[in-house]
C-alpha cells in the first residue's frame, strides 16, 4: 500500500484507518472536553431551573407579606378611627357629666337655699 502525501492516513481495508497518534490525541481531548461541557451544561441548567424556583417561592412570598402589610395597615387606620370616634365619645360624656354636676350643684344650692328660706319663715 502506498501513503498518501496530500493525506496521513493509509487505508490497511475498509474498516481499518491509520491515524497518526497526535491527530488521534487531540480527538480524543476535544471529545473528552464536549463530554465535560455537556455534563456541566446539563449542571448549569439544572441549577438554573432550581434557582427559578426559589426565586419564584420567594416572589410569592413576598406578595403574601406585602398583601398581609397592606391589610394590616387598613386594619390599623381603622382602628385609630375607631378610637379617635370613642375619643369624641368620651369628650361628649365628660361635657355632660360636668353640665349635669353644675346642675347638680344649682339645685342643691337652690334647696339649700328654699330650706333656709322655709326654716327662717316659720320660725318668724
Amino acid at each position: 500500500m502506498m501513503i498518501s502525501s496530500a493525506s496521513s492516513q493509509q487505508r490497511l481495508s475498509d474498516s481499518t484507518v491509520i491515524v497518526p497518534i497526535k491527530s488521534l490525541k487531540n480527538a480524543l481531548l476535544v471529545k473528552t472536553d464536549r463530554d465535560n461541557l455537556k455534563k456541566e451544561l446539563i449542571i448549569a441548567r439544572d441549577s438554573i431551573s432550581a434557582m427559578e424556583k426559589v426565586i419564584l417561592r420567594q416572589d410569592t412570598a413576598l406578595f403574601v407579606c406585602d398583601s398581609t402589610r397592606v391589610i394590616l395597615d387598613n386594619k390599623v387606620k381603622d382602628l385609630k378611627g375607631i378610637i379617635v370616634s370613642k375619643d369624641g365619645i368620651i369628650n361628649e360624656r365628660d361635657k355632660k357629666i360636668i353640665d349635669l354636676k353644675s346642675k347638680i350643684k344649682g339645685a342643691v344650692a337652690a334647696f339649700v337655699l328654699s330650706t333656709i328660706s322655709l326654716v327662717l319663715s316659720l320660725a318668724l
